[in-house]
């Protein structure tokens, strides 16, 4: 893809007007307007507009399914903090390998690396509406590595049947537009790569969370939580491992979700 002084100055305004309405919507933080510019950037210019489409879509269903009935799950504990405004490291835990892959395809070429976008986003959608759909979930989440024990709603590595199916319903959603799009020549088998890849990098998530994520609680409010800090505090850890934390787990569940389209678009010979 030929890159020119003035397609260059467009793509960077196209991307600061949408990270723009992000702010004024409150779905993004101002570290988060940076953030979101820089992988927007890399990724309009290294893909093109259809793969900041893609991206678009999948920011657009992570915010939306954030807020609906939020108030419900903020009584559960569980909401985003900040009115679900979206943080730096979140958008670099989700969009981070999406926009170096879009830089692969901007100096290396191929399909390879548009499968591996796909696996990326895929898995971002799925994990984040999974999140919040399993909160609205009849009956208390099960532990994926044990389903027979019933874990409390938020609880990472908790799964339920309606987060499966919006886990399901985002990969898909990724996959038809990536269809509409053209985003690598394969057809309609492009929905099933974007199926598989977010199906199994969101349950990878919940693998992680399940076993290895940092666990711990607020000296201040006395809250469990799986952050770093929480009301301007260090978190005190009380298992998993003190550095694996939510964004960190997610950046992993990307990559793993990439791989897992990449070695399905192979056997199927579209990439």
């Amino acid at each position: 893809m030929a890159v020119t002084l003035v397609s260059a100055v467009l793509d960077l305004g196209i991307v600061i007007a949408f990270a723009l309405t992000a702010i004024f919507l409150k779905a993004i933080d101002g570290r988060g307007f940076i953030a979101s510019t820089a992988v927007g950037y890399t990724v309009l210019m290294g893909g093109g507009p259809g793969w900041f489409v893609i991206v678009a879509v999948f920011f657009v269903l992570g915010v939306g399914f954030t807020w609906y009935k939020y108030e419900y799950k903020e009584k559960l504990g569980s909401a985003q903090e900040k009115g679900g405004a979206r943080n730096w490291p979140n958008i670099l835990a989700n969009g981070g390998l999406a926009s170096l892959f879009a830089l692969c395809e901007l100096t290396l070429g191929g399909h390879l690396f548009g499968v591996l976008f796909l696996g990326c986003i895929s898995t971002s959608a799925a994990d984040t509406v999974a999140t919040e759909l399993g909160l609205l979930n009849e009956g208390n989440p099960r532990l994926i590595t044990n389903p027979t024990k019933t874990v409390p709603p938020g609880t990472s590595g908790g799964v339920t049947p309606l987060g499966f199916t919006g886990a399901l319903l985002a990969s898909v959603v990724i996959g038809v537009m990536a269809l509409f799009l053209r985003i690598i020549p394969a057809g309609p088998v492009v929905i099933l790569v974007c199926a598989v890849g977010g199906l199994v990098g969101a349950a990878f998530d919940s693998l992680l969370g399940a076993k290895v994520q940092r666990k711990g609680y607020c000296p201040v409010c006395l809250r469990e939580t799986e952050s770093l800090h929480h009301c301007g505090e260090k978190t005190v850890v009380t298992s998993g491992l003190p550095f694996l934390e939510n964004n960190l787990v997610n950046l992993t569940a990307t990559f793993v979700g990439a791989l897992a389209a990449l070695g399905l678009a192979l056997v199927l010979s579209v990439a």
